[in-house]
């Protein structure tokens, strides 16, 4: 990857990728490997992240999990590259959001909703649950907005956003 911005755009990645319930080193050894022009190493991410082998190693462990990545072994070196695009990676990244984070607020709030003695406290936590839940699916419809997007041209985008008076 080369030095132009480049510790500024894994930064903002990084930052990205911590809002949305993930640590900063996966969305900054992800961008890393977006950025790549071919497949790396993992001392290669870390040269490249400035992280430790450590931080790099989970990073890459979430990742995989997340299915953003490709790993291939050469001899005894693992290298690792980007597997899908900027859009449909966020959008991975959304829907671990919406599974990790979202879904078991939802679950623990629900469960705990009829314990709550006082009336008042008892019908906030009601209303709270119900907004989640229009976040879930407001979340689940996002993504399969994103997934359209990730297929259409910008030329196409640039039409429909006119459309809607969204000025880009």
């Amino acid at each position: 990857m080369g030095k132009i911005n480049s510790n500024n755009m894994l930064s903002s990645f990084a930052k990205i990728s911590k809002q949305w319930g993930l640590s900063e080193p996966v969305g900054r050894v992800w961008g890393f490997l977006l950025f790549s022009s071919k497949e790396v190493n993992q001392e290669q991410i870390e040269a490249g992240t400035e992280y430790s082998r450590g931080l790099v190693s989970r990073a890459l462990t979430k990742l995989k999990e997340l299915k953003m990545i490709n790993i291939i072994r050469k001899g005894k070196v693992y290298f690792y590259s980007a597997n899908t695009s900027l859009i449909r990676g966020f959008n991975n990244i959304i829907t671990n959001f919406l599974e990790n984070e979202l879904e078991s607020t939802i679950q623990t709030l629900s469960k705990n909703v009829t314990k709550i003695n006082e009336k008042v406290v008892r019908q906030q936590v009601q209303r709270i649950i119900k907004e989640y839940k229009k976040l879930k699916i407001g979340i689940l419809i996002f993504s399969k907005i994103m997934e359209s997007i990730s297929l259409l041209t910008i030329e196409n985008l640039r039409k429909t956003a006119q459309k809607y008076s969204i000025n880009i």
